[in-house]
């Protein structure tokens, strides 16, 4: 039987000198160690605001609260009726996410959902530092530093209440599992994957990633993972609570999102970083990636596979984070482990022969400790910014009003007009006995019916001049929420007559359609 050891060699510079290292405490230790520390990084940034961060964080942390109460049974979903995620066709592709949400859906749903997300993104963060841990790789506590800290952007979006921070986690374990060559886990894994998160498919691109990587290092083809990664998706798409359903919502995200445009405007999300932001603001991550390219060196590959299947993942995430924001998850990690396989054992190579000079060595030292100064500034400037950036995000209290009034006034189920479709989530944390135009992504509406989605589309922006009937008669709302910013919307109201303004605050507005007897406001012609 092959072992660990023979399926993956440890570089031989890696192993000579950790025979030398000065004593560690036990892997486990370790990764106690460096999860505390991230967890106190994470809850720092992230308790620096009292805001969930991003909006679909407060439909996640609602909808596990509603998981809880109604299991072992799937609850309905009835607050998107006029999309392709009506009740009928819901389909909850981060079920088991859900599910691991729950302990925090326990008193306050809004710190519980900050709190689950210090502790995912911890988790998240730690998965790729264990690599480090269990490759034996010198200097592993300096790497842990850049791995945290050196992308703003990477921490903002990893302290949001989302899957991908325990997606993340999932590939730090996967990548072990597959390097260890173990299928039967593997598969679990993939499995899992399938039931969190719809970027399941990055677990087979792993897979396939080593699989090239063994080839191009030891010219041998070998398919073990991706047979197994393979069949651990299958399963985790028909063994699943949703089938056949999810297998038509994969379809559809994959239509959607895939393509070279959109055909709606998204969240901003999907879209990319304008260049020199995502430089800057993550330009650490970047410096790290480019000295680790230039310290790469091919020929030894047939040493140690590692720094060449990591330099494949962390181009294949920074391509996709120029694709599209969303994915620095996952860049700044993997490309500070691709630098730490990469670059400490040719550490351990550099010779000092030259330092023979008093002057020589100073000048190496003072270079030496400006650098150091420069990184840590540059990760403390980035630490302090992703708290900054949370604590700048919107209150979280902003539609609780409208929203209590709504709750109050109106029957449970009946329609309400949202004006924006990302208003919904907030809507839906404080209200969810009503249902709402739109939600989570503007797709689902557009590809459940395109018509209507270009009438809200025109309502929305101001550009209908008698919107009310639509409103009422067509989409079978009463009430209008809308968000205070919609000025060219509540001019149309102000001038039409057919609205009347049940609920007001500094936020939000409420109105109610006026049926077409009753009588309309005088207008002031004056």
């Amino acid at each position: 039987m092959q072992t660990s050891e023979e399926a993956i060699p440890v570089s031989p510079t890696i192993a000579a000198t950790e025979q030398h290292a000065p004593f560690l405490p036990p892997k486990p230790v370790q990764l106690a160690i460096a999860f505390i520390l991230i967890l106190i990084v994470m809850g720092w940034i992230e308790f620096g605001g009292p805001a969930i961060l991003d909006n679909d964080g407060y439909y996640h942390i609602r909808w596990a609260k509603m998981l809880r109460e109604s299991f072992p049974h799937l609850p309905a979903f009835k607050a998107l009726p006029l999309t392709i995620l009506d009740e009928q066709h819901y389909v909850d592709h981060h079920y088991l996410f859900h599910l691991l949400l729950i302990p925090f859906t326990f008193g306050d749903l809004r710190v519980g959902a900050k709190l689950a997300a210090v502790v995912f993104s911890s988790l998240g963060i730690l998965a790729v530092f264990a690599l480090l841990v269990s490759y034996r790789v010198r200097y592993r506590w300096l790497w842990l530093l850049p791995m945290i800290a050196s992308s703003e952007p990477f921490l903002y979006r990893m302290s949001m209440t989302r899957a991908p921070a325990l997606s993340l986690a999932l590939l730090g374990v996967g990548t072990y599992l597959i390097f260890e060559r173990k299928p039967l886990l593997l598969a679990l894994l993939s499995f899992v994957f399938v039931w969190s998160y719809s970027l399941f498919p990055l677990m087979m691109a792993f897979a396939v990633a080593h699989a090239v990587t063994i080839y191009l290092s030891e010219r041998r083809f070998e398919f073990g993972s991706i047979l197994a990664s393979g069949i651990g998706i299958v399963a985790g798409l028909v063994i699943n609570p949703y089938f056949p359903a999810n297998l038509a919502l994969f379809r559809e995200h994959l239509l959607m999102k895939t393509g070279g445009t959109y055909a709606v405007d998204v969240g901003v999300e999907w879209y990319p970083y304008d260049t020199w932001v995502i430089l800057g603001s993550s330009a650490l991550a970047f410096v790290i990636f480019v000295v680790a390219l230039l310290a790469f060196d091919y020929r030894s590959r047939t040493r140690d596979a590692k720094p060449l299947f990591f330099l494949f993942a962390s181009t294949m995430f920074l391509l996709m984070a120029f694709k599209s924001r969303r994915f620095i998850e996952y860049c700044p990690p993997f490309a500070v482990a691709f630098a730490a396989f990469t670059i400490s054992p040719k550490l351990e190579t550099v010779r000092f022969d030259w330092m023979a000079r008093t002057r020589d060595r100073a000048i190496a030292a003072i270079a030496a400790a400006a650098v150091t100064v420069v990184a840590i500034l540059g990760m403390c400037a980035v630490v302090f910014q992703a708290r900054f950036d949370v604590r700048s995000e919107a209150d979280p209290f902003a539609y609780k009003g409208a929203s209590e009034w709504l709750a109050a006034n109106t029957p449970t189920g009946s329609m309400v007009f949202n004006t924006d479709w990302d208003d919904f989530p907030m809507l839906f944390y404080y209200n969810p006995g009503n249902t709402y135009i739109v939600g989570l992504d503007p797709t689902y509406l557009y590809d459940h019916d395109q018509e209507l989605w270009r009438l809200y589309a025109k309502i929305t922006l101001g550009e209908e001049d008698n919107p009310a009937p639509i409103i009422r008669d067509r989409f079978g709302a009463e009430y209008v929420f809308t968000d205070n910013e919609h000025s060219d919307f509540m001019q149309v109201v102000e001038d039409s007559g057919d609205f009347e303004t049940v609920y007001e605050d500094k936020f939000a507005t409420v109105l109610r359609v006026r049926g077409p007897d009753e009588p309309r406001p005088a207008k002031d012609n004056n």
